[in-house]
């Protein structure tokens, strides 16, 4: 997560970012200091129906910038609107960055390089997250770097090489070969890194060292180890394509499947392996910063065990708040469900009983007093018995 989240600091470290995102903080920051021009801005924008306002960015959270610089594009016209019905509201400086239509254009191609980045770092904090989906999303982001469109503006050309060096860079630091042979040991991708030779290599080696560390094999068994590598590349039996989703759609269903086949078969454990190391530090982070809010500067007295324990008590009530909601929309949903199922019902009877009931007063009347009498009269017609009743 911190090796996505710096490329995008230092894709922003650029003058060309650091200007306009200087520029889009002018804006929002003035905006939310005024309050008439903020009230204008909110009447333009309700007009228009944009309801999410100015957002400003938090230094310790790269994608608060990119969600700042999106508030901004945003809420373009409303802006323009207001610098042009009440310029005397804005300041100068302010006056000026609104009435650049440049600018906007830029910030416009900032915010869609910045985003495949929040979409990532946003994914790689899932409890599912693996080192393969890792190595995807870093090439999902070289993808989208280099699919930049080319401006004509000099400025912004060396600002486009500095993202290939930035991405470049952090590429070279984070991926190891421990991510290659996790995109390996994935179905869908195992012929993406065995094309060349030297990531082949690469991968072997890290598979045999990881398989003796971790299980303390001989060497007959790593070379069975290495056999087994190359019938999973190649595809042979027992490592087949990966079913389509609906059977065995997640990894390690996978590889249980495959190790129930065999119970000798070496690679499934070491897949099994890599599947459990955990490529973020969400969980702790979030611990941490948890015991920052009890430990403050105004409550700065307290040991570090009173700390603890009031984090652990934390926790564990937001684990089961979290359970009981799930289990309070379980209810819901299901009460929802037989709330349908009763309108529906309902709706079919009623419908039923005035079908019935236009055929009592059109059709036959026919006589309920007892089980012997068959007889049936035309409507308007008298009746000798005191017992007659309609069928609705």
């Amino acid at each position: 997560m911190h090796a996505f989240s710096t490329t995008m600091g230092s894709v922003m470290g650029h003058p060309y970012a650091q200007a306009l995102t200087t520029q889009a903080q002018t804006l929002v920051t003035f905006f939310r200091a005024s309050h008439q021009p903020l009230f204008f801005l909110r009447q333009f924008a309700q007009s228009m129906n944009i309801r999410r306002m100015l957002i400003t960015s938090n230094k310790t959270r790269f994608t608060s910038v990119h969600a700042s610089l999106e508030s901004v594009v945003r809420l373009q016209t409303p802006l323009q609107e207001i610098a042009r019905q009440h310029p005397k509201l804005l300041s100068k400086k302010v006056l000026n960055i609104i009435n650049d239509y440049s600018f906007f254009a830029k910030l416009r191609q900032i915010c869609e390089l910045l985003e495949p980045f929040t979409l990532v770092i946003a994914a790689v904090q899932a409890a599912r997250t693996t080192l393969a989906d890792v190595m995807r999303y870093w090439l999902f982001l070289a993808k989208q770097v280099t699919g930049l469109r080319p401006v004509q503006d000099e400025l912004d050309v060396s600002f486009r090489a500095h993202c290939y060096m930035a991405y470049n860079i952090r590429h070279e630091e984070m991926v190891s070969p421990v991510c290659k042979l996790a995109l390996f040991l994935h179905p869908l991708y195992r012929d993406a890194v065995s094309v060349s030779k030297r990531n082949w290599i690469e991968v072997q080696q890290t598979a045999v060292n990881l398989w003796s560390n971790g299980y303390k094999k001989e060497g007959d068994e790593s070379q069975h180890l290495m056999t087994e590598f190359k019938q999973y590349k190649l595809h042979e039996e027992p490592y087949e394509a990966m079913p389509p989703d609906g059977e065995l759609a997640t990894l390690k269903l996978y590889w249980k499947h495959i190790a129930s086949t065999d119970p000798d078969l070496q690679l499934p454990g070491l897949a099994l392996l890599m599947l459990d190391i955990k490529p973020h530090a969400a969980d702790p982070e979030k611990t941490v910063s948890i015991m920052g809010w009890y430990h403050s500067s105004r409550r700065s007295q307290l040991l570090s065990r009173t700390t603890t324990a009031m984090t652990t008590i934390k926790m564990h009530h937001q684990k089961l708040v979290d359970r009981y909601l799930l289990a309070a929309y379980s209810v819901l949903h299901i009460l929802f469900c037989l709330h349908i199922l009763c309108c529906t019902f309902c709706a079919f009877t009623c419908l039923v009983c005035i079908a019935l009931q236009n055929f009592s007063l059109h059709g036959p009347r026919i006589c309920l007093a007892c089980s012997d009498c068959t007889q049936s009269l035309p409507v308007g017609q008298p009746s000798q018995c005191v017992t007659w009743r309609t069928s609705c």
